[in-house]
């Protein structure tokens, strides 16, 4: 997709803008360095036993710089490569210079030049390939000083800390890079979903609904057809918006019912759903405690049991689903007979236990609280406040 950007031209694949910005750096730093270890060497050059070496290391230092000028790709192989130049360059200092010279701690050749070998490693390969590049380079340090001293060991603890840190920032870099990608590839996948569920809404939803109405107005066998129609109506709404309960793919753990695990309670609600019960959840998920979402979603079957029974023939009842960070809010209401609030709080002395045990257990069990509002022929309003944690009550 275009809002990725470009791939890398050095990598060829999607670079965070810091990686970029490294690897033109390195552009620069390799021809300057060479300028600057031929000028060292030339100061010195009367000294060597063989300046004829430190030319030639220094000519294919400069080409290989000025080469990758033209050559952008930068694989593992290009790094190899370079590292290698780079312990070789150390190593000939063996040759160039005088035995005296290196027990004094003369630079070596390449000088700075090795460096850039270990943050193009770290940089290609991140953390791990820039303290591997350091890594090699110490061992050649230490090769062709002999016995180790304090200036070689402080070069190479810069090296180290140069290709690990430089490495770390590539690395957080990329991954910062990839989750990036993929809120853009969700945000991507949520605008195509949102289109498509436009165009099903003004089309085949209106269809339905317009088939639902008129297989009621008809009546006889065409009640069936209006029957259908709804059942569909509503799947495919439950289905546009997301909240179609999923199946769990074979191999995969259902943790709907594992305690601790979370749960969508709108896949849960949104299946009650039928002819006479309307359910509106939210656009994002409702995010509870398996438990939690388990014992809501069984008190507002029992509410829902409750209108069937006694609210009235032709009853219709409406499920909200509401939410935030301190927890849900489920309302039921319904259009019933209604009844004296007293009479509906002492159900239970009647051997009724809908109310007292089924709803208001539940929901007290779990922290929450729960209220009626009704009166006669005015229906009925359950309202349910819950915790979204089983922890959070505690």
């Amino acid at each position: 997709m275009g809002v990725l950007g470009p791939r890398s031209p050095r990598t060829g694949r999607r670079e965070p803008v810091v990686v970029e910005s490294f690897h033109r750096g390195l552009d620069v730093f390799r021809p300057v360095a060479t300028v600057y270890a031929a000028f060292l060497a030339w100061q010195r050059h009367e000294t060597m036993v063989r300046p004829w070496v430190a030319a030639l290391v220094l000519g294919v230092m400069l080409a290989w710089s000025l080469g990758l000028l033209l050559y952008r790709r930068r694989s593992t192989r290009v790094v190899v490569v370079e590292v290698a130049i780079a312990v070789l360059g150390v190593l000939a200092t063996l040759l160039a210079e005088t035995p005296e010279a290196i027990a004094q701690g003369q630079f070596t050749i390449p000088t700075i030049w090795a460096a850039g070998s270990v943050a193009g490693g770290a940089v290609a390969a991140g953390a791990r390939g820039g303290l591997l590049a350091a890594a090699v380079i110490a061992v050649a340090d230490l090769i062709e000083v002999g016995s180790p001293t304090q200036t070689t060991v402080h070069n190479i603890v810069l090296l180290l800390l140069l290709g690990g840190l430089i490495g770390l920032a590539v690395d957080l870099a990329r991954r910062g890079l990839e989750q990036e990608e993929q809120v853009l590839l969700e945000r991507e996948r949520l605008h195509e979903r949102e289109r498509i569920a436009r165009v099903v809404h003004d089309g085949v939803l209106q269809s339905l609904a317009f088939i639902h109405r008129r297989g009621d107005e008809i009546g006889g066998p065409a009640a069936e057809l209006s029957t259908l129609a709804a059942e569909q109506e509503r799947s495919l709404r439950r289905f546009v918006s997301g909240t179609g309960a999923p199946d769990v793919p074979d191999g995969v753990a259902d943790l709907r019912g594992v305690p601790g695990a979370e749960t969508d309670l709108r896949h849960l609600l949104a299946v009650r759903e039928r002819p006479d019960v309307a359910v509106s959840v939210p656009a994002d998920p409702v995010l509870v405690d398996a438990p939690v979402a388990h014992e809501v979603d069984a008190a507002v079957a029992a509410a829902l049991d409750n209108v069937e029974r006694h609210a009235g023939p032709g009853a219709r009842a409406w499920v909200l689903l509401e939410g935030d960070s301190a927890g849900i809010e489920v309302t039921i209401r319904d259009n019933g007979v209604g009844a004296e609030l007293t009479d509906l709080l002492d159900a239970s002395a009647h051997g009724r236990m809908g109310v007292s045990g089924s709803i208001r257990g539940r929901v007290e069990d779990l922290g929450g609280t729960v209220t009626w509002t009704t009166r006669p022929g005015g229906g009925c309003v359950v309202r349910m406040t819950v915790p979204r944690s089983v922890k959070e009550r505690r």
